[in-house]
């Protein structure tokens, strides 16, 4: 995860900065991102499009939660280490919606949903920033997940055996 995390730190807003392993979690993460706007086909336009970004940061914050309640930390630290990477993926994205540079899924003329939503809500000339604030929370919760493993390892490696 550190790894990994460093990578995210180094790519920051640049989707061509990205390595393999990250470009392979961004393929996973937009899988998810497109199943939130098929499950939102039938809610208005706005919300649908907003779905994509929703349930790619939502399925791995639930998936989160879930290990929390099971009393599992470390699997829940991993959890909430893929929901701040989603966190920064969304932000990439946001942060491309004035300018419009990223390849999207269907090629030319489809929307880019971050433009789109941006544009409605009258924030479009800000997007870079709030792309920005946006990464920098995924990093915080990426920190946190980190230090949660850690502290989980430490605990796990000064545990008596069990017979």
């Amino acid at each position: 995860m550190v790894v990994l995390a460093w990578q995210i730190l180094a790519r920051g807003l640049d989707f061509d900065a990205a390595s393999g392993a990250l470009r392979f979690i961004h393929g996973i993460d937009l899988v998810v991102h497109e199943a939130g706007h098929t499950f939102a086909f039938f809610l208005p336009r706005f919300l649908y499009i907003l779905a994509g970004s929703a349930l790619q940061v939502t399925l791995p914050a639930v998936c989160a939660v879930t290990f929390l309640r099971q009393g599992q930390p470390a699997s829940f630290a991993v959890a909430l280490f893929w929901t701040g990477e989603s966190i920064t993926d969304v932000a990439v994205y946001m942060a491309d919606a004035k300018k419009q540079t990223l390849p999207l899924l269907g090629g030319e003329g489809v929307t880019h949903d971050w433009n789109y939503l941006l544009a409605q809500l009258h924030l479009l000339g800000a997007a870079e920033f709030l792309g920005r604030l946006t990464w920098l929370l995924g990093v915080g919760v990426i920190v946190a997940a980190i230090v949660l493993l850690a502290n989980e390892t430490r605990r796990a490696w000064h545990r008596p055996p069990s017979s």
